[in-house]
């Protein structure tokens, strides 16, 4: 009788969605350079074979991807879209240019779901990919402040 009052709860199983990281491709649309993440909100919506992967593929670089948490995927299924994205603009006035500072601000993003070690092994690939691809890449120099007593 308690049965019938009260069923068992389904445990909903999320599907096994990716979270792609790398750098936007400059063209018509996209004019500033960034750190793109991009989230899946439809299972294999970023295989090779599929349109919306195609798609994806020509308006990023891709360096590294990885599943994304029980939690990160619960919120696709509220979204109308294949993908989400989200931009770290390297010329931000926060960013200033530096490569540095737009990987910790993506990594300080991460820190609720991504452990420590992935966080690293993320910002090392995203660093590597950028320096190869900008041979001559200088970090900006710090302004000097003057501080008056």
């Amino acid at each position: 009788m308690l049965e019938a009052q009260h069923p068992k709860r389904e445990i909903k199983e999320f599907p096994r969605l990716k979270v792609y990281y790398g750098f936007s491709k400059i063209n018509k649309i996209q004019k500033r350079e960034a750190i793109q993440i991009t989230f899946e909100n439809e299972q294999g919506a970023g295989s090779d074979t599929s349109r919306s992967g195609r798609q994806l593929r020509k308006i990023m670089d891709i360096v590294t991807e990885r599943w994304q948490t029980q939690q990160e995927a619960s919120d696709a299924s509220m979204h109308n879209r294949v993908f989400t994205t989200y931009y770290v603009f390297l010329d931000d006035k926060k960013i200033g240019g530096s490569l540095k500072r737009a990987l910790l601000a993506n990594s300080e993003a991460d820190k609720n779901h991504v452990s420590e070690k992935d966080r690293a092994n993320i910002k090392e690939r995203l660093e590597c990919a950028y320096l190869a691809s900008h041979i001559g890449y200088r970090e900006p120099t710090e302004e000097l402040e003057l501080k008056f007593k």
